[in-house]
């Protein structure tokens, strides 16, 4: 009688090892999947964030291959010339009406007190921006002056800024200065009655 069981006995050890075998084969398919998924995983995340470098460096800007060079300041403007006389047509008023200069620009202001005609006495007397009106109310006061004639009657104010000395007929004189900031600067000649008419506007750009 107990032959039977013991054959029994070893039937359901054989069971238990096929059952152990088949667990433990399961057991290691689920780890064997679970590491590849990982491993599968972290290689594509990996060649994911080299493509995404090499993206972002074919994206940037390539270095600059050297600094630019400055640009080279601008050459100082040419000195201005101008000449200004007496009109042919009208002995009362400038031959020049209008002048443009640069600011900061160095002028070469001529004032030739030559007419073949009538030879009068002037001058040039430029003024501050704007200020045309100040200026004619300046040379009326000049001319009437007691001391006007001695003085040329040339005004003494702030808004005289250059000025010839007054001419008698047949001389000249050279004034040079530097362009003051932009605008329109008017001049005229203040001798007693000839501004109404004798001006004109340096325009500074």
């Amino acid at each position: 009688m107990s032959a039977p069981s013991s054959h029994a006995s070893e039937n359901q050890g054989s069971i238990w090892s096929l059952l152990n075998v088949l667990i433990a084969v399961a057991v290691g398919g689920f780890a064997f999947f679970w590491a590849s998924a990982f491993l599968i995983g972290g290689f594509a995340e990996s060649a994911g964030l080299r493509d995404e470098a090499a993206a972002e460096k074919a994206a940037a800007p390539a270095p600059a291959a050297a600094a630019a060079t400055p640009a080279a300041a601008p050459a100082p403007a040419a000195v201005a010339e101008i000449t200004i006389k007496p009109d042919t047509a009208n002995p009362l008023a400038y031959d020049t009406k209008e002048f443009k200069v640069k600011s900061g620009q160095k002028v070469k202001l001529t004032f030739n007190n030559v007419h073949p005609a009538v030879p009068q006495p002037h001058n040039i007397v430029i003024g501050a921006a704007g200020a045309k009106d100040k200026l004619m109310s300046l040379a009326m006061q000049a001319a009437m002056a007691p001391d006007g004639m001695a003085k040329g009657f040339i005004p003494e104010a702030p808004e005289v800024l250059f000025h010839t000395k007054l001419l008698q007929p047949g001389q000249s004189e050279t004034l040079e200065f530097t362009a003051p900031a932009a605008g329109d600067y008017p001049y005229l000649c203040t001798f007693p009655g000839h501004g109404a008419i004798m001006n004109g506007v340096m325009k500074v750009e």
